[in-house]
């Protein structure tokens, strides 16, 4: 499972060796802090609702979701999502998405809430999932 931390700068998502294929060979999906238009804790990343659209990726229905969602939408994903896991959705806007290759980043981490609540606190306050 990723982990996610959060410093003044930036957003970091550290993946795992078995999740790495599935984001272009990145270990880190690193987004600037003033690129995030909203971010949240999603209690159910595998339903339809969340990640939408066809796939490059890995499903194992209802409990799994590994790689790239949104083909055929307009908003391209990485999702590493986990049933029964809660996640982290970011929103990413403007050219850090571009640079990124993605607009949303779907994740289940260890307490995405505390992710969440780092972000919407002053640039200062450092935190981590996990």
């Amino acid at each position: 499972m990723a982990t996610v931390t959060v410093d003044a700068a930036e957003v970091q998502v550290h993946l795992t060796a078995w999740e790495r294929p599935f984001a272009g060979g990145r270990s880190v999906l690193a987004v600037q802090r003033d690129a995030i238009v909203a971010a949240d804790r999603v209690e159910q990343p595998t339903r339809w609702a969340i990640t939408p659209g066809a796939r490059a990726g890995v499903q194992v229905t209802g409990v799994l979701k590994l790689g790239r969602w949104g083909i055929g939408t307009p908003v391209r994903r990485f999702v590493s999502a986990w049933r029964h896991r809660p996640a982290l959705r970011l929103r990413v806007s403007g050219p850090e998405a571009q640079r990124l290759g993605y607009d949303e980043i779907v994740v289940s981490c260890p307490a995405p809430e505390s992710v969440v609540a780092a972000l919407e606190a002053p640039a200062a306050r450092p935190a981590t999932s996990g």
